[in-house]
Formats: structure tokens, C-alpha cells, sequence
């Protein structure tokens, strides 16, 4: 009886974790495109000033950490990239908002292509129509409308005007995107520990059964 009894403790063990790391799994956050990780963040509603600047941001963004890595300010270098991003913004924002990446009207500022212009990181952009237009800061439409292109502007960039790097009536600015370079084949820590437990009831289970 005692034998059956550790059977069954082992198989539940093994099933549990398992099951552990399979809902673990579908509530990743951030989410993977190709070799990277990326998360969009939502500091606050439109016209709320210094808590979401874009040196704020970029600060919180080398503060958030996933798989031990460090993120940055998501730096953008294809269409599916962009359109990756985009897709992460799964709310409604009404009207005209935006949030920050890791670039100006220049180039990127952040992550591995900090300091490099767009054409020496493959050239692609995504600037709406009229940007860049004040020499700021960079940051993605992510409402139902943009100034010049309406909802066909969602998805877009822009440089922001007045106070540069602050999110104030022209460029109302809610939030900003993360990106950590390559975490697709880095193991989650609590995954990994979930998984050895559930391994090494496996194991228990399986020596059980040779006696």
C-alpha cells in the first residue's frame, strides 16, 4: 500500500508541475518575436506630465528585467517588428495617444543600435505623414486616430513637439514598449524549477515501479 501510495504522490507531482509550467507559459508577459521579448506598459492617462517622460521611461525600461536580462526602449528595424508592437497594445485608446520608443527624428537612443542612424541599422521607418517634423523624441501612435492620417495612423511614428521627452497636450503620451534582446531560447527560472520538480517526481515514480 505504501508503494502505491508513493506512486500516486509521484505522478501527481509530475502532472501539477507540468501543468504549472503550461499556465505559466500561456501568461508570459512580455510576449517573443524572433530572438527577443518585448512589453508594452501603460504609466498613466494623457497630459499627466513628469511620471511618464521619455527619460523616465527609458530608465523603467533598463530597471525591468525578464530571463535576467535588462530590457531597453524598443528600437524598431522592420514592418512585422512594428506590426508585432502594435498588436501588444490590446486596450482601446480613444482618440489620439501614443507611447515612446527608443529613438528621436534622428536614429535610435537605446539598446544595441543607441547612437545609430536609421540607415545604419537597415533604413526601415515608419514616420506618419509630416514627421518628423520638431527634431524630438520618438514615440508610436497607438489610438483610434493621429493627427494628419486618422486611424490609418495607428502604428505610426512621431517626434514630439514643445518640451521635448514630456507627454503634454500635443503629443499625449501614455505608456512606452520594452525590448530584451535575445530571450526566445533563455528558460524562465520558475519555469525551469517547476519543470526539475516535475522531473524529478517522474524519476521517484519511476524507480518505484523498477522495484
Amino acid at each position: 500500500k505504501m508503494k502505491m501510495i508513493h506512486n500516486y504522490i509521484g505522478i501527481a507531482i509530475c502532472i501539477i508541475s507540468l501543468q504549472a509550467v503550461s499556465v505559466m507559459r500561456a501568461e508570459a508577459v512580455p510576449v517573443s518575436f524572433g530572438d527577443n521579448h518585448y512589453d508594452f506598459i501603460q504609466v498613466s492617462d494623457p497630459f499627466t506630465g513628469s511620471n511618464n517622460t521619455w527619460a523616465t521611461a527609458k530608465t523603467a525600461a533598463a530597471a525591468s528585467v525578464y530571463n535576467s536580462v535588462n530590457g531597453h526602449l524598443a528600437t524598431i528595424t522592420s514592418q512585422e517588428e512594428n506590426d508585432f508592437l502594435i498588436g501588444l497594445v490590446t486596450t482601446t485608446f480613444t482618440g489620439f495617444n501614443g507611447a515612446w520608443l527608443g529613438g528621436n527624428y534622428q536614429g535610435w537612443l537605446d539598446g544595441p543600435e543607441a547612437s545609430k542612424t536609421f540607415s545604419e541599422v537597415g533604413g526601415y521607418t515608419n514616420w506618419n505623414q509630416v514627421e518628423p517634423n520638431n527634431s524630438g523624441l520618438m514615440y508610436m501612435s497607438i489610438g483610434t486616430s493621429t493627427p494628419n492620417t486618422g486611424s490609418a495612423g495607428k502604428g505610426k511614428w512621431l517626434d514630439d513637439s514643445g518640451i521635448q521627452g514630456l507627454p503634454e497636450g500635443p503629443d499625449p503620451v501614455i505608456g512606452y514598449f520594452v525590448e530584451y534582446e535575445d530571450t526566445a531560447t533563455v528558460p524562465e527560472p520558475a519555469t525551469m524549477l517547476m519543470l526539475g520538480t516535475g522531473l524529478i517526481g517522474l524519476a521517484g515514480v519511476r524507480r518505484k515501479f523498477k522495484k
